[in-house]
């Protein structure tokens, strides 16, 4: 990550121009400062104040967005300050998380970039004062220093992208242990009197944390998952033992046998009788 910042910084120094982001996924914003995440230029705020903020909202909330969408290496764009910058979009396979800005800079020529994509509100859009002394404090790059910024902006979407991926990655695979974690604690102990604050000691996390990650992997609720559990354990007695329904559902963990019938048959769309007399091929096993 340093190394990232790093090359950001040596970029700017060497062109005068800045780079800052937009996060549209929250997950760009914990890897750098929070001065990187706004337009920090002089003729940008004056623009701002001339046309009003709202503009500048539409333009990066409609037009922006939608042109990012089809150029996912990025573009050259011409705000509504006539002034240029290049948008890249920080993408996960067709989601768009964010946007890598890099400029401002004032043209010589609008025809100097003839692919740019004006991103206008209409005819009453502002254009630049080129005898503002803020205007004129802007960098005027040369012609070959369009290939390095759009080569600074794929290196840098490439390197998010990838900080992004393997975040995702480690989080997922934390997940995947989290799951089995659950799942191997309740089918071990789910025949006892366990509650979600058992299961959240377990787990080393709050209740509402444990709450959450239930529901989020299972679908459903801490309770549901108990039952669906201990139903799926039920089966099994009543499928190969001499167990009677009562003694079944004791030993799964119910305390009250007409809840346990009602939550059976809730799950498994018969009743705890008619599953053991169709299904239990043992006569008089104790176990």
């Amino acid at each position: 990550m340093n190394e990232l910042i790093q090359l950001i910084d040596a970029f700017e120094r060497r062109c005068g121009l800045k780079i800052c982001f937009h996060d549209y996924s929250g997950r760009i914003y914990n890897y750098f400062h929070g001065d990187r995440f706004r337009h920090k230029n002089e003729y940008c705020d004056h623009v701002k104040e001339q046309a009003g903020l709202d503009k500048c909202v539409f333009i990066e909330t409609r037009k922006v967005q939608l042109a990012l969408a089809g150029h996912p290496d990025g573009f050259f764009k011409i705000c509504h300050g006539g002034v240029v910058e290049y948008a890249a979009p920080i993408m996960e396979g067709t989601d768009i998380l964010g946007t890598i800005f890099i400029g401002l800079f004032r043209l010589k020529s609008h025809s100097e970039i003839p692919d740019a994509i004006l991103c206008r509100c209409g005819s009453e859009d502002l254009m630049p004062d080129f005898n503002h002394k803020l205007y004129n404090k802007l960098p005027c790059i040369e012609q070959e220093d369009y290939k390095d910024i759009e080569e600074i902006a794929k290196s840098l979407k490439f390197r998010i992208e990838t900080l992004l991926a393997r975040e995702e990655e480690i989080f997922f695979s934390h997940e995947r242990k989290i799951k089995w974690e659950i799942e191997k604690y309740i089918g071990q102990n789910c025949q006892k009197d366990i509650n979600i604050q058992h299961l959240a000691k377990h787990l080393c996390l709050s209740v509402s944390r444990t709450g959450q990650l239930v529901k989020k992997l299972f679908n459903m609720t801490y309770p549901e998952l108990l039952n669906k559990n201990r139903i799926s354990h039920a089966k099994f007695l009543l499928s190969s033992t001499s167990l009677t329904i009562s003694e079944t559902a004791y030993r799964c963990g119910f305390s009250d046998p007409a809840y346990f019938h009602r939550i059976f048959k809730q799950l498994a769309q018969t009743t705890p009788g008619t599953y053991k007399n169709e299904n239990n091929k043992t006569k008089n096993m104790m176990i």
